[in-house]
């Protein structure tokens, strides 16, 4: 893979070289969408670089924190519901998880033992208890220059931008309940 910088691709310069096709599309949406993906990138990076150092993935990771939010087993298909994946890609998640023991799998249901619940193991709940606060400061120390003004819009346009990919942004009541992002 490239570490081709996004803005320094020649979208622009095709955009114009084909009007017939692209002239109904925006250079400055492409210049946005662009950097925005540059950014994402940078991001997805930083943090899966900090879940390397403790043998996550982000979606490990992002399955560990589910389970802590929800405080509670979870069935593996709440669990991709909630992730917003598979549930092919949460049993891989899972299978490796129980490898290294940091979830466990036991019957969710006494009358029907093919229901599984998912739980964090003790040494789950410890990688997470250091991992979070090293996390957390992290995500907190990057948008730290902004004001809450600034937070605000960041956030309100980001929601515009999910809801352009076709997905709904959650509401902010959604997020603090469930304790997501």
């Amino acid at each position: 893979m490239s570490d081709l910088e996004l803005r320094d691709t020649p979208a622009l310069a095709v955009l114009s070289q084909q009007p017939e096709a692209l002239g109904h599309i925006r250079a400055e949406h492409i210049a946005a969408a662009q950097d925005l993906l540059r950014v994402s990138k940078k991001l997805l990076g930083a943090f899966t670089d900090e879940f390397a150092l403790h043998g996550l993935s982000p979606g490990r990771y992002a399955l560990l924190m589910g389970l802590y939010a929800a405080r509670q087993s979870l069935a593996p298909s709440e669990i991709a519901d909630r992730l917003g994946v598979t549930r092919a890609t949460v049993t891989d998640l899972i299978t490796g998880l129980v490898r290294d023991g940091l979830v466990a799998s036991a019957p969710a249901d006494d009358r029907d033992r093919r229901r599984k619940a998912i739980v964090l193991t003790p040494a789950g709940k410890d990688l997470l208890g250091g991992l979070v606060p090293e996390i957390f400061a992290r995500m907190a120390e990057i948008v730290a220059p902004l004001s809450a003004q600034e937070l605000t819009t960041l956030v309100q346009l980001l929601r515009k931008v999910e809801v352009g990919l076709g997905r709904s942004a959650p509401s902010a009541t959604e997020e603090q309940g469930n304790g997501h992002r």
